[in-house]
């Protein structure tokens, strides 16, 4: 008998956990209604919808600010559960579209610096990015030295590729600190350059629960809802094993969008 109120007991304990991944959907689909009736006659997709959301003035976007930026109860509340969403995400990796999850490593928009360019022994590294024209995505990198001659010269036709300028013949001729240099120089115009959202600067920072963030609102502010949204990708998309460990994750995710749609 004890061993079969022992497995009873493990059963019941199980129904009675909060299933936060059932939550959270059930969170974005009232979220969902909301941005597809404000944004119908603007966008077409999600992706166009989130991205409206995260740049403009709306009721979301600007609760989202002044809960980062107020010091009442709520706005206490609310940054605890960012830092223990990001907790969550350290403890268990979760991705999409194979690229993990996490606010130490985001992509939040687009990168604005489309040239580098510095100097070292004798010799000007170059790398710019086109916007416009008739081949917007091309890029052309140089390393040329004090004569004028280019000692490295190469066209990307289709946009950034790291990997391709990697593989280059001609890249694999330059010697190591060359290579090292002109990675470090093409790095910098990514057009889709993550960011560091947390901070080492206690002094400058916003704190969260005991954790540091930036002290920078509007990035954080895109960078929450882009984390939200990632992980309703993974969700829709099959991409997630729905199991304890995730759970534990979508838990303060649920608290913070759920806090979030009560204001639309």
């Amino acid at each position: 008998m004890p061993g079969l109120y022992t497995e009873n007991s493990e059963r019941w304990k199980s129904l009675a956990s909060v299933d936060y991944i059932t939550q959270f959907v059930k969170a974005w689909i009232a979220f969902n209604a909301w941005y597809k009736n404000s944004y119908s006659e603007l966008v077409k997709t999600d992706r166009e919808a989130i991205d409206e959301i995260r740049s403009r003035p709306n009721k979301f976007r600007d609760k989202l600010i002044s809960l980062l930026g107020n010091q009442d109860n709520d706005s206490v509340a609310f940054r605890s559960r960012v830092a223990e969403l990001h907790m969550a995400l350290e403890r268990k990796h979760l991705f999409n579209k194979g690229d993990r999850i996490t606010f130490e490593n985001i992509v939040i928009e687009n990168n604005p610096i489309t040239q580098s360019n510095f100097s070292w022994m004798r010799m000007t590294y170059k790398v710019e990015r086109r916007i416009a024209g008739r081949s917007p995505k091309e890029i052309q990198i140089f390393i040329v030295g004090n004569n004028g001659v280019n000692k490295f010269s190469y066209t990307q036709p289709n946009g950034f590729n790291i990997e391709d300028l990697l593989s280059h013949r001609d890249f694999i001729k330059l010697s190591q600190i060359q290579q090292s240099n002109l990675k470090a120089c093409y790095e910098q115009i990514n057009p889709l350059k993550p960011i560091n959202l947390l901070s080492s600067d206690p002094s400058n920072c916003i704190q969260m629960g005991n954790l540091h963030f930036i002290k920078d609102s509007e990035c954080l502010c895109k960078g929450i809802i882009e984390i939200l949204y990632k992980l309703r990708n993974i969700l829709f998309h099959g991409e997630i094993i729905p199991d304890s460990e995730a759970n534990k994750v979508y838990e303060p995710a649920y608290q913070i969008l759920y806090t979030l749609i009560q204001f639309l």
